[in-house]
């Protein structure tokens, strides 16, 4: 981050322009063996949520061009909702889960989590039509999230790639983490030494955090907080990235 500016809020940014196809040909054009484990642990996070059954009412925020939180919670969930604040990002939610055709990189990721789920879940080969029965695409931005309405909620790569500004990062936190039932469970995974990533020809900001800067704006929020470092080397993954933090709780 440039030291010689304040840093940028969530609102400086045009999001109506991001490029959902060019972020998702960037980063899921080629699935990654650290996505693969996010995809696991996210799974075995839904599995452990309460109540028991496949009766959830579960959100996921900013999903943005990414279909795999969606896999993640689909077996278990009885509604899913996806919350994304770019006008341009529901537009392609919209027409990736109206799709016939299975992209080969949701196909990788949707064998991810049927080896992830147990057998008796029988998850079908293409879960398109199981999204289309359960995903509602809300479009909405993180900081006007309704508080304690969902079961369980998962966060990727939103909070930390909305602003340059900590405020409005923890208070994303705050949003996700009350958005649940109190003993709600959470998961989410955040990019680890981030500056910045691309969307097309635009650059979107991000926060350069540690595992200890999120494990600190979450343990007053929640109870069984876990962290966990995916991945994080010296040099960067992708551009913009040089690893990841997976985190679980329950709300408080």
């Amino acid at each position: 981050m440039a030291e010689d500016r304040k840093p940028a809020g969530n609102d400086s940014f045009s999001w109506s322009q991001f490029d959902p196809e060019a972020y998702f040909q960037h980063y899921y054009g080629e699935p990654h063996v650290d996505d693969d484990l996010v995809v696991r642990h996210a799974c075995a996070a839904l599995l452990a949520a309460r109540p028991e059954g496949n009766r959830l009412e579960t959100i996921d925020i900013g999903t943005g061009p990414n279909l795999f939180p969606l896999f993640c919670a689909a077996p278990r969930a009885a509604s899913l909702t996806a919350w994304e604040f770019s006008a341009s990002n529901v537009d392609w939610l919209k027409a990736e889960i109206a799709s016939d055709t299975l992209r080969p990189q949701w196909a990788h990721f949707w064998e991810v989590v049927r080896e992830s789920y147990p057998p008796a879940f029988d998850l079908p080969a293409n879960p398109l039509p199981l999204l289309r029965g359960k995903v509602h695409i809300r479009q909405g931005s993180v900081y006007d999230l309704p508080a304690r309405q969902w079961d369980a909620a998962t966060m990727f790569f939103c909070a930390e790639s909305i602003t340059e500004k900590v405020s409005e990062f923890e208070a994303a936190c705050v949003r996700f983490a009350g958005c649940v039932r109190p003993g709600g469970s959470l998961a989410a995974a955040f990019l680890a030494g981030s500056s910045g990533y691309p969307a097309g020809e635009r650059r979107f900001p991000a926060l350069n955090l540690s595992e200890a800067d999120i494990r600190a704006v979450f343990a007053p929020l929640t109870t069984e907080l876990h962290t966990e470092q995916i991945g994080v080397v010296e040099e960067e993954v992708r551009s913009g990235y040089s690893g990841m933090v997976f985190l679980t709780a329950r709300a408080a």
